[in-house]
């Protein structure tokens, strides 16, 4: 009686155990495996952005090639509309290193390739999204994007923008009374709208441009998502929007309102709770019958000794 109460017991620890590790596993495993294997759809690195829940703060990070800095106009202007769309309790900026473009080599035919950005964001960028805080790293570049020479900005990699500012001052040059600013501020907003999927990274949207792919058409008026803000070929007739239409505005909601679906990190997470599932249930019966290898192995004993033909041969 004393031996059973025991087993019982032993076995209510392996369910209690067992238990706890699946719910540990599902709660945090798929989280760490995004971490560590960047498995984040564009939509979720979005919500990073927006929300506060897993971030409640944002870091923007700022390096510049000399005499190439960011205006205080563009980083209020991005300030102001990261304050309006998302959630975020508070938004630094960091003024970090200049960029070294001669000693890097990446500047002397005025132009820049994309291994030549991918090597300044990996030499240069200071800080990454850790703990409570997202981040933003942003890129000002003296010259052009040698793929296409009229892109004022780029973004990529879900944390990296690229402002071209040599080419936003001549496109803001051939504008009559337009300032640098006007151009910059609106070219600097629209790649963050890129950072949040805008328009139609990830999910489907009904006003995306059709001949620019990810930017607004514009049917809901002007838009700062629109191509002519990030590509230009001409010339601005009139400072470009620097705020979001409201067909925009209603997609960064319903991006804030996506639930993220099942993707390699669940289905390794599934995997192993099976596993631990199964291991659970194989200790609880191992605990609860504890004697029953003994009992076989006596049972294999007494019928060997037992039989006349085999003592003889002992």
């Amino acid at each position: 009686m004393r031996k059973m109460k025991r087993n019982r017991i032993l076995a209510s620890i392996v369910v209690i155990i067992t238990v706890l590790s699946i719910v540990i596993t599902a709660a945090h495993l798929p989280v760490f495996l995004r971490d560590q294997a960047n498995l984040y759809t564009s939509y979720e690195y979005a919500q990073m952005y927006l929300d506060d829940d897993r971030y409640s703060e944002l870091l923007i990070e700022y390096n510049y090639v000399v005499g190439y800095q960011p205006s205080y106009s563009a980083r209020s202007t991005l300030v102001e509309r990261i304050e309006t769309y998302s959630e975020k309790r508070e938004i630094r900026e960091v003024m970090s290193d200049e960029i070294d473009i001669w000693g890097g080599g990446y500047s002397e035919r005025g132009s820049y390739t994309r291994e030549d950005i991918y090597s300044i964001v990996d030499e240069y960028t200071t800080y990454m999204r850790d703990d409570n805080t997202m981040v933003m790293n942003v890129f000002y570049l003296d010259g052009e994007w040698e793929e296409e020479p009229n892109v004022l900005g780029l973004t990529f990699g879900n944390h990296y923008v690229v402002m071209f500012r040599a080419t936003i001052e001549n496109a803001a040059q051939r504008s009559q009374d337009l300032d640098y600013e006007d151009v910059e501020s609106a070219v600097l907003v629209h790649e963050f709208g890129h950072l949040i999927s805008l328009v139609g990274i990830g999910y489907e949207s009904a006003h995306e441009d059709e001949s620019y792919p990810h930017h607004c058409d514009e049917s809901a008026g002007p838009c700062v998502m629109a191509a002519s803000v990030q590509i230009k070929e001409g010339e601005f007739t009139a400072p470009p929007p620097t705020d979001f239409c409201e067909l925009c505005i209603a997609d960064i909601e319903h991006i804030r309102s996506i639930e993220p679906g099942w993707g390699i990190a669940e289905y390794i997470t599934s995997v192993i709770v099976v596993g631990e599932a199964m291991v659970g249930s194989v200790w609880f019966g191992i605990v609860l019958t504890p004697d029953k290898g003994k009992k076989k192995e006596y049972e294999v004993y007494r019928e060997y000794y037992e039989n006349d033909f085999k003592k003889k041969i002992y």
